[in-house]
């Protein structure tokens, strides 16, 4: 009796915790939670998603693609920037939160009011050509609700059983999939508004857009 005693009691004080099986399990669901909190942070409107559509509609899809791939490769830099330690001095260092909504938010309500005061065809766009990959990339970095996106990320599915580079890793590339899918969508979206002939159903797309982009900035300070 006192061996089965002695063998449960050794058998209780297994751990678990470190069964391959249930590490790879625990990282995976980490990823699918990621994965389902970039879908919804991507897909519903925004300043990415209001650019991409309006790239759409003049542009037409396949020349805003580089746009498209540029948003999700600035939004896995971003959220490798945050991993390694930037998104602790924009949380920590007095100001800086604040004066990247300012910058950010100020820079957004001018892209709304060019999008607002466009017409149709024959006059100048928001831009005098779709963004490419790099431009693309780099609003991320002057975009408020990519950080806070990528803030919310790394802070909550940094998978802990990684090391910090991996986990980085991790997030931005899975992130970045699902960012490329959605941003996808916006164009194409746009692409098939642009089929409208009525000069008056453009302009009502037009202002629609930068009402949008506008409310997006006034979630950024709620």
């Amino acid at each position: 009796m006192a061996k089965i005693v002695q063998d449960g009691a050794a058998a209780a004080g297994v751990d678990c915790t470190h069964d391959p099986v249930h590490h790879a399990a625990g990282e995976m669901n980490e990823l699918l939670g990621l994965a389902g909190f970039a879908f919804v942070g991507s897909i519903t409107p925004g300043p990415n998603n209001s650019l991409l559509l309006a790239s759409g509609i003049r542009f037409g899809f396949g020349r805003t693609v580089p746009h498209v791939a540029g948003t999700a490769v600035g939004m896995g830099a971003l959220i490798l920037a945050v991993a390694a330690g930037i998104g602790v001095v924009v949380t920590e260092v007095p100001g800086a939160e604040l004066a990247l909504k300012v910058v950010g938010s100020a820079y957004l309500v001018y892209l709304a009011f060019r999008i607002a005061t466009t017409r149709g065809g024959g006059d100048r766009a928001v831009v005098s050509r779709p963004l490419g990959v790099l431009n693309g990339a780099a609003f991320q970095f002057v975009n408020p609700k990519a950080w806070l996106f990528a803030l919310a990320a790394v802070g909550t599915f940094l998978p802990p059983g990684l090391a910090p580079v991996a986990g980085g890793l991790a997030v931005a590339a899975t992130s970045a999939v699902v960012i490329l899918a959605t941003a996808a969508v916006w164009a194409a979206g746009g692409a098939a508004l642009s089929r409208l002939d009525d000069g008056w159903a453009q302009r009502a797309v037009s202002v629609v857009l930068a009402l949008l982009l506008a409310a997006s900035v006034a979630f950024i300070w709620i």
